[in-house]
């Protein structure tokens, strides 16, 4: 009796059957999370208003000069958000995130007539840095519902350069 050869490619095949296993389940949970945090039935037709992104003075909690997209790592920077475009009943914050994702300054959540006072919403410098970390910096106004976001109201996109 001979014994019979295995054909390379059935293992190759099956190997590829895994990975596109492993590629559909991970498919699933990805689009399972974004419609959680992202669901269609939340949306409410809110928009914020961000009044631009300036030059911020952390001495004097001042804005200044006209609104930029882009900050060298030694600029100190603010958004500013006019709070009075939402309706009162709603729950809002305001959040800087580095590009790790890193809450980097916040404001909220409340009510937008509570956050009135606290219209400019400075980037804060990491602990222990003297100066911003290079990279893309997003800005959200978020709508709160039971102490998680589940709307974004607006977004800005902020490019902190490396020079």
């Amino acid at each position: 009796m001979a014994v019979g050869q295995r054909d390379p490619v059935v293992t190759l095949y099956r190997t590829l059957l895994v990975c596109a296993a492993v590629g559909i389940v991970i498919l699933a949970a990805g689009l399972a999370e974004f419609f959680y945090f992202e669901p269609f039935a939340q949306s409410s037709g809110l928009h914020a208003r961000i009044t631009g992104v300036y030059a911020y003075d952390p001495v004097t909690h001042q804005t200044s000069g006209p609104d930029r997209s882009t900050f060298l790592r030694t600029e100190q920077f603010a958004a500013t958000v006019d709070w009075s475009t939402l309706p009162a009943n709603i729950t809002v914050q305001a959040i800087w995130y580095d590009s790790f994702s890193n809450v980097v300054g916040q404001v909220g959540p409340a009510k937008p007539a509570d956050l009135a006072n606290q219209a400019t919403v400075p980037v804060e410098l990491p602990q222990g840095l003297s100066y911003h970390l290079p990279g893309q910096y997003v800005f959200a106004v978020e709508r709160d519902q039971g102490g998680q976001p589940v709307e974004v109201l607006a977004r800005r996109l902020v490019e902190v350069e490396r020079t």
